[in-house]
């Protein structure tokens, strides 16, 4: 049956002792090696990760205060344009204005000299007839028909000189 022999129980245990020392240092000092390595490569997989990230937070901080940057300067821009064009539209409706004025200055002063020498024609034509009714009545002898003749005569040309018709 089963006996105990310490000779053999003691050569086993240096031969379990044995294996562990080989294995401990053949195979599983490198596989310590390998799992090591495998951790350095992933911390610094996650370092750059950490740093990456970072980096495009900060690239993103500053895009959004440039454009908000931009927006602002657009929006002055976009305020100066307004002001500018306000300011040549009224230029235009001033100059626009005054030429306006000028050129109705222009007429009324026209339309005045205009009415002044129709006044002076008007004036030269019953002044025409006034000499024509004149020279007449000194040429015929002075009779109550002659004279009424004449006088009708003379309001029919004034009046007809008077409306402008001749």
């Amino acid at each position: 049956m089963l006996s105990f022999d310490p000779v053999n129980f003691i050569c086993m245990i240096i031969n379990i002792l044995i294996l562990y020392f080989l294995a401990k240092k053949f195979l599983f000092g490198r596989v310590d090696e390998i799992i090591k390595k495998r951790q350095e490569e992933i911390d610094t997989i996650y370092s750059t990760a950490d740093r990456i990230t970072k980096e495009a937070q900060d690239s993103r901080r500053e895009y959004q205060m440039q454009l908000a940057e931009f927006e602002k300067e657009r929006s002055e821009k976009m305020d100066e344009a307004i002001k500018e064009a306000e300011a040549r539209k009224t230029a235009i409706v001033e100059r626009s204005n005054a030429e306006a004025e000028e050129i109705l200055t222009e007429a009324r002063s026209e339309a005045s000299r205009i009415r002044s020498m129709a006044e002076i024609d008007r004036d030269k034509q019953v002044e025409e007839l006034v000499f024509d009714v004149a020279s007449r009545l000194a040429g015929q002898a002075i009779t109550e028909e002659a004279n009424s003749e004449l006088y009708d005569k003379f309001l029919s040309q004034a009046t007809g000189a008077g409306s402008g018709k001749e």
